[in-house]
């Protein structure tokens, strides 16, 4: 059976690589035959690119949060960055993207989760509403850890959430409450959302905005 995937042509390979959901079946392809490795080795950025979104949860905040950090290191050090080829940002990239996944999903899974599972009804506001799952709140961690980098860059204005609703707004103000008064400062430390947490002002300052921005752009499609 081996065999006739041994034949088949690159381009055909090429796309079995692309509909991989996940780096680990990459990985296994990649060991199946020497051509699926040669395969991998000439098409491993578009191969990458194309993997990830399907492999990391919230794909579209987590790729705002890498954007943001590859600007911090570029401003940090310019020449650096201009020395990197395509290849290497990359790698960089998916190597930021999973990072900032496996800190995430981790932090959901060991601090959230157990105190989903057993908190009493209505203890804290999230758990009263039944939407705000797994999801919702990954989302949401990803949004503070935006926010946290761009507050660590001298409190300067944070990038915009194109397509923020008012719904995720009310996430991050609700969640960031409950980080607050449920999570030990040591972990939102090592989450890097602890300084963010601690400034309230400036959390509910980008909150207000972006709300008043929202209700504006509604009555003005209302109108017309």
């Amino acid at each position: 059976m081996l065999s006739h995937f041994t034949h088949l042509p690159p381009e055909v390979i090429l796309r079995l690589f692309q509909h991989a959901t996940d780096f680990a079946t990459v990985n296994a392809l990649a060991r199946t035959s020497s051509i699926f490795h040669c395969v991998w080795l000439m098409h491993a950025n578009t191969i990458a690119l194309t993997v990830l979104p399907k492999a990391i949860e919230c794909y579209h905040e987590a790729h705002i949060l890498v954007k943001l950090q590859e600007q911090v290191e570029e401003a940090e050090n310019p020449a650096a960055a201009r020395r990197k080829s395509h290849r290497e940002l990359v790698i960089v990239l998916v190597r930021r993207v999973l990072i900032n996944s496996r800190a995430i999903t981790g932090f959901y899974e060991r601090d959230i989760l157990p105190l989903l599972e057993n908190s009493r009804p209505n203890e804290y506001d999230i758990y009263a509403r039944p939407l705000l799952g797994r999801t919702r709140i990954i989302k949401t961690l990803y949004h503070l850890k935006v926010l946290a980098l761009a507050y660590g860059l001298n409190g300067s204005s944070p990038p915009v959430f194109p397509d923020i609703r008012e719904d995720d707004l009310i996430n991050l103000s609700e969640v960031s409450s409950w980080l607050r008064r449920a999570s030990p400062a040591e972990r939102r430390r090592e989450l890097g959302v602890d300084e963010l947490l601690t400034e309230r002002r400036w959390l509910q300052n980008f909150l207000d905005n972006r709300l008043a921005i929202i209700h504006a752009s509604n009555c003005m499609q209302k109108d017309n």
